[in-house]
């Protein structure tokens, strides 16, 4: 998400708890509209987004085509792919969606706490990152939240590893571990940085700086706290995904990802261009390939894990934000119209 939508989660906090208490929070508040279906029951799509200059055909004789527009209303923020089932969140109306990822239909929309975003599927819940100090965790069969475990000031990302679930904390510098058996929570400072995305790999903790002028995303030992500044190449590190082996930093400023060798702490090859503003980037299912959202370009970048460099970069909705892997492709959400576009790679 970019520095001008992280300015506006802030004035929204309050419209979403607005909204979240006009919820039952007893499960579904509404079901059943589909993806072609406008409140009126008129058939409706996105606006079609004016042909970016960013725009690079595929250069690997691969192509992404648009498969599926959900238009799940509100803000769409973040999202997961959990088998058949969709779950996305509308940052507005401060509400988990559940869809059907077959028939692009949105089945159910659920409360939970205030200004949510990311979703992460992890001992057997659905756990909600929240802008309101607390994850919410929630059972899927349900919809319902089983527990609110509080975090650090604005809570950002959240990732089911090592035997835990561990929340960065953009404004409390810190990392919050929760004991899934508990449902407690233990938060520690990790360093000076804006803690914003947010990946384990080879038993390391990653933690994007989402701070703009920074240039290094942090490396904790879980084990020991130990935090070691890693330097990325570019500015403002907010982002970060992982491949076996390797660390993939979305350079926000810069407009770049950079790959980093998650032994050696090296670079892995020249920072590749992503857009004017790339963010959550996730890497796909298989590890070949990074995709990422450029929340001002209005763009998706395909990276080559490999060699490091971009393949592909196409339109999309109006500020796409995260990503979500499928086993065909990766589906977007747009923070700007509401809509979770599904993007197969043939």
């Amino acid at each position: 998400m970019s520095a001008a939508r992280w300015g506006s989660w802030s004035a929204m906090v309050l419209l979403a708890a607005i909204c979240g208490a006009c919820s039952s929070g007893e499960g579904a508040t509404g079901s059943g509209s589909g993806s072609s279906s406008s409140a009126s029951g008129q058939p409706s799509s996105p606006a079609s987004a004016v042909p970016s200059k960013g725009v690079m055909a595929a250069i690997d004789g691969r192509t992404t085509t648009v498969a599926t527009k959900v238009d799940v209303g509100g803000s769409a923020c973040g999202v997961a792919l959990v088998g058949d089932t969709l779950w996305v969140t509308d940052n507005k109306a401060a509400e988990l969606v559940r869809v059907d990822a077959a028939a692009g239909k949105v089945l159910g929309r659920y409360a939970v706490s205030a200004s949510p975003c990311e979703v992460e599927a992890a001992n057997g819940s659905i756990w909600v990152t929240t802008q309101s100090g607390v994850v919410d965790r929630v059972d899927p069969a349900t919809g319902k939240v089983t527990a609110s475990v509080t975090t650090g000031d604005a809570s950002y990302e959240t990732v089911g590893a090592l035997g835990a679930v561990w929340v960065s904390n953009r404004n409390s510098h810190s990392v919050t571990r929760i004991d899934p058996r508990t449902n407690k929570g233990v938060t520690r400072t990790v360093g000076e940085v804006n803690a914003g995305g947010f990946v384990e790999e080879g038993g390391f903790l990653w933690v994007g700086d989402d701070t703009t002028g920074a240039s290094a995303i942090l490396r904790v030992d879980p084990r020991t706290w130990k935090s070691t500044p890693v330097p990325t190449g570019g500015n403002r590190p907010g982002y970060v995904a992982a491949t076996p082996g390797r660390i993939w930093v979305s350079n926000v400023k810069s407009g770049t990802v950079a790959g980093i060798d998650a032994t050696t702490l090296a670079p892995v090859g020249p920072p590749a261009a992503a857009g004017a503003s790339p963010v959550n980037l996730k890497a796909s299912t298989d590890g070949a390939w990074v995709w990422v959202p450029d929340d001002v370009g209005d763009l998706v970048t395909r990276i080559d894990t490999t060699s490091g460099k971009a393949v592909e970069r196409l339109q999309v909705g109006a500020g796409p934000a995260v990503v979500a892997p499928a086993p065909d492709g990766v589906w977007v959400t747009h923070f700007d119209d509401g809509t979770v576009w599904h993007l197969v790679l043939v």
